[in-house]
């Protein structure tokens, strides 16, 4: 009888990627460390031989003071992405590392999920893969690139099961 062979993706994945986690937040109904690692992977797994992504979960005071002092507006957002390397990439489109920041704000994605008619969760999952997708370099500020990042949102959104963020539903 043949012995079943062991893959060790875990192992490698482990090595390849790196979610630090912190929930700073008070807000109760967060996803866990789990699934935020999930939507994270999903992103960069194609793209890099190597990420190490921090992640916080932030009450709205301490969000609005990062999205003011690092954006200059005085709110609290859903997510902002710091990244370390924006951008780069190796030649073949393939980088060597990716790292940096996000913090999201819960009080903020709850309240914008409810105004969408969204779940919780569904809109956890956007914003942490746009967040990652701008870490990655990718922007909307433009008509042509906020069409490739939400194509892109879409796509990963769909592989997770989710449905695409985007899409007005007709009543």
């Amino acid at each position: 009888m043949k012995r079943a062979k062991r893959y060790p993706f875990l192992a490698l994945q482990r090595r390849r990627f790196t979610l630090n986690f912190d929930n700073a937040s008070s807000a109760a109904d967060v996803p866990s460390e789990k699934d935020f690692y999930r939507w994270v992977w999903a992103a960069v797994k194609e793209h890099y031989r190597r990420a190490d992504i921090g992640l916080v979960l932030l009450d709205e005071d301490e969000a609005r003071a990062y999205n003011r002092d690092y954006r200059g507006k005085d709110y609290a957002t859903n997510v902002l992405s710091f990244a370390m390397n924006e951008g780069e990439m190796l030649p073949g489109g393939f980088s060597d590392g990716l790292y940096g920041d996000l913090v999201i704000c819960p009080q903020v994605v709850a309240k914008e999920a409810a105004e969408q008619g969204k779940t919780v969760e569904q809109h956890f999952a956007h914003l942490t893969i746009h967040g990652t997708l701008h870490l990655m370099g990718y922007d909307h500020m433009a008509d042509e690139e906020a069409e490739m990042m939400e194509a892109a949102e879409i796509r990963l959104l769909a592989a997770a099961g989710y449905p695409n963020p985007y899409r007005e539903d007709e009543c």
